[in-house]
């Protein structure tokens, strides 16, 4: 991952739920409002710096009395959402901060998100290389004459993947790609369409886990069983991070009370590298929010850190070796 990229999160929730037949994004599942899942995730991922929230106008209040109950530590700002997604994301791409240098973006209604994906997804990004989340498709599929509702012909499914969110890029190239889309009137379904009219390239990340988006009343009873088992089992496991931190060897200690503090446990230091020092760590996922900002205070400059998915481990587990 380029860690020189600061990275700001659009969630979209601005919309209206006409296939489920009302509005979904506050709905309750699992006791918690449904976009309030991929908000929980988001918090407890140290590389994002803020969040932009894109909602009704009716719901700009009850979004950011939620956002405020899980963003800490993180800077949000909730907007008004366009006429059409496109729009949506670009008002949610204008409210983030300038400092933020790479943006994702993630349909709310997508509850299931995991921070290791995101994580994963950002590790692709540079400048004119996107990515996004996708999944393989299980189905076959034929092309479809409209009219006479007959098949015209049979796609190789083994070159098929379904889109997904988040979708990853540099602020750089998103703000071109929505720029270029209004110049020339292009509507697209997602950020991804709109890069690869760029020339941008495009990776694929393969989603690891089922990350549906609720449009059907089914969805909703199978997001809420999965939540339902993600918060039984939360209560004995959670996800820990494995963090290396680049710094000038005269921070080490400052980054090791830093992560202890945070009951991260240090794999290794190696204080002879050429250009500084190295310090590894195993941290609970959750420990890691606000990590980000703190570390870019004491770092100066003079110091980078990558955070990925190690394996999960009870949390119980943590003052008995559990964090590896």
């Amino acid at each position: 991952m380029d860690t020189k990229l600061v990275w700001g999160a659009v969630i979209v929730a601005a919309g209206r739920g006409t296939r489920l037949g009302r509005a979904k994004q506050l709905l309750d599942v699992a006791g918690v409002p449904l976009v309030g899942w991929c908000m929980r995730t988001f918090a407890g991922i140290a590389e994002i710096g803020d969040v932009a929230i894109v909602a009704e106008l009716e719901a700009i209040e009850p979004m950011r009395a939620l956002a405020a109950s899980i963003f800490e530590t993180t800077p949000f700002v909730v907007v008004a959402g366009g006429a059409t997604r496109q729009e949506s994301v670009s008002n949610g791409i204008n409210a983030l901060s300038e400092r933020c240098t790479a943006i994702l973006v993630h349909d709310g209604a997508r509850p299931l998100v995991r921070a290791s994906d995101v994580l994963a997804g950002m590790a692709e990004v540079r400048p004119g290389r996107g990515a996004i989340l996708a999944a393989p498709m299980s189905d076959t599929i034929k092309v479809v004459d409209a009219t006479t509702m007959t098949v015209l012909r049979t796609l190789d499914r083994q070159t098929l993947w379904a889109a997904q969110t988040p979708q990853f890029a540099t602020r750089a190239d998103l703000r071109r790609a929505h720029a270029e889309a209004r110049k020339h009137a292009i509507l697209a379904t997602d950020e991804a369409a709109l890069l690869e009219r760029l020339g941008c390239e495009v990776a694929v990340v393969a989603s690891s886990g089922d990350n549906i988006k609720v449009t059907q009343l089914g969805d909703l009873a199978r997001v809420q069983s999965q939540l339902s088992e993600r918060l039984e089992h939360g209560h004995t496991e959670e996800e820990v991070m494995l963090v290396e931190v680049f710094v000038d060897a005269t921070l080490v200690d400052a980054i090791c009370v830093e992560l202890e503090s945070r009951g991260g446990r240090i794999d290794s230091v190696e204080r002879d590298l050429p250009s500084g020092a190295a310090v590894r760590a195993y941290v609970a996922g959750s420990a890691m929010r606000g990590f980000g900002d703190c570390f870019e205070a004491f770092g100066d400059g003079r110091a980078t850190f990558t955070a990925h998915f190690s394996h999960y481990a009870g949390r119980g587990e943590r003052d008995s070796g559990g964090l590896r």
